[in-house]
């Protein structure tokens, strides 16, 4: 009887045993698995920026300006005026060199120049006035004082065309074709030497770009001519006859590029005391 009583007991126990194991504390009654920890996150430090080199300092030397005056504002280029009106003239009051400012201004700021123009319709202002075409140097010279006393300039350029024919103020090339340019200093004022001086510059320039295109200084004094030009007023001024009458708005325009850009050579030149 013992010995039946202590067989049941056992069979109970081992009908027990499992569901006691399965109440014991293993996380989701599965076997503990020693996995990887994840890598601590690292965190970027970023140090003070107060070792670094200074910025660039910008050595591009100051603008160069440049006061445009037209003297005489209505002349004018036959072909221009031709295509505009179907009339030939070499003076009109809307198609001239005056009325081509803005081009001419925007070749000079591609060169790193300032160009400033007078803004003075100077044949305008002299048939008003009733004054003669041999006047226009004394029509226009107050204007010119009254500019250079209010603002500072480092080269005045009056622009003329020429009245001679396109034989003699046009340059073929294979590529293209420029209008020849001029310069003309007068003699009859103290210190014209500055003058003269820059104006030879500018030809040497200008040639050693494009051989061919300029036709070099004119030097004019005594009688018949004007010989002063105004250039008495600033020691740095010059007259230059942009092509004549026969050429065409892009041939000036071409020429107005390669004076821009000998102008910028110069002064770079100035720059580094070459």
């Amino acid at each position: 009887m013992k010995v039946m009583q202590r067989f049941l007991i056992l069979l109970f126990i081992l009908f027990l045993l499992p569901i006691l194991i399965g109440q014991l504390p293993f996380p989701n009654n599965q076997m503990a698995v020693n996995e990887p920890k994840p890598a601590p996150e690292k965190k970027v430090v970023y140090a003070a920026a107060t070792n670094l080199n200074p910025l660039p300092v910008n050595t591009t030397p100051k603008p160069l300006e440049i006061l445009f005056v037209y003297t005489h504002s209505h002349e004018a280029y036959k072909p221009a005026v031709e295509s505009k009106t179907g009339m030939q003239a070499v003076y009109d009051e809307q198609t001239n060199i005056f009325s081509m400012q803005q081009a001419m201004l925007n070749h000079f700021q591609l060169n790193h120049l300032k160009g400033t123009v007078l803004d003075v319709d100077v044949m305008n202002v002299m048939k008003q006035q009733g004054s003669d075409f041999h006047q226009a140097y004394r029509v226009v010279r107050p204007y010119i004082k009254e500019e250079l006393t209010t603002n500072l300039y480092d080269l005045v350029i009056d622009f003329h065309r020429d009245a001679v024919g396109r034989k003699v103020t046009t340059l073929e090339t294979p590529e293209m074709n420029f209008a020849k340019v001029a310069f003309v200093v007068g003699l009859d004022h103290p210190g014209y030497e500055g003058n003269l001086k820059y104006a030879e510059a500018l030809h040497t320039a200008m040639e050693n770009i494009v051989p061919g295109i300029s036709r070099g200084v004119m030097k004019k004094s005594g009688a018949g001519v004007d010989g002063v030009y105004n250039q008495d007023l600033f020691h740095k001024m010059l007259l230059v006859e942009l092509g004549g009458i026969d050429n065409t708005e892009e041939e000036i325009l071409r020429t107005v590029a390669v004076l821009a850009q000998a102008i910028a050579k110069i002064n770079a030149g100035e720059q580094s005391g070459v």
